[in-house]
């Protein structure tokens, strides 16, 4: 069974040092959308850039896939 590593960029850089053993691609990109969602859903996790990426590896230097959330807020003035 492959292991991926899910690193998360938004302000800060958190480098998945451990990663997990899912069964195939399909898995991990269930598992990426997981976690960019958890940080949609926490404000105080999103950074102040409102852009969370979530690169998957399946080795120190082999990326698979990105995910790319972008969440932004414009404040439209009453017409």
């Amino acid at each position: 069974m492959p292991r991926y590593f899910f690193d998360i960029h938004d302000d800060a850089v958190v480098i998945d040092a451990n990663g997990r053993n899912l069964s195939d691609r399909a898995a991990a990109r269930a598992e990426a959308l997981a976690r960019g969602a958890a940080f949609a859903a926490d404000p105080e996790k999103l950074g102040g850039s409102g852009v969370v990426v979530v690169t998957v590896r399946d080795g120190p230097d082999s990326v698979v896939m990105r995910l790319r959330l972008v969440c932004q807020i414009e404040d439209v003035a009453d017409g």
